[in-house]
């Protein structure tokens, strides 16, 4: 099981690489969602989860809503650093 910082890490790494081109489609939210999914503790992610539930309900992400999920994941990493 990894610890806390190690899971940040690899939640930043996951999401940095994901975020590289400013463009979040529909695989790529999948991918997050699942990892956020495997990795909650408590609550912590259900904002997230269910807003990208939402999202991927019709199987594409439009760029309004590639955009909202790029803020939500900045807000959740700043979170986790205690930012």
């Amino acid at each position: 099981m990894l610890t806390r910082e190690e899971e940040r890490a690899e939640l930043w790494l996951l999401t940095k690489g994901i975020l590289q081109d400013s463009v979040i489609d529909a695989d790529e939210a999948r991918v997050i969602k699942r990892w956020l999914e495997e990795h909650q503790r408590g609550d912590e992610f259900s904002m997230l989860i269910s807003r990208l539930d939402s999202f991927l309900r019709d199987g594409y992400i439009d760029p309004r809503e590639s955009s909202a999920i790029a803020s939500s994941i900045g807000r959740t990493l700043a979170d986790l650093r205690g930012v």
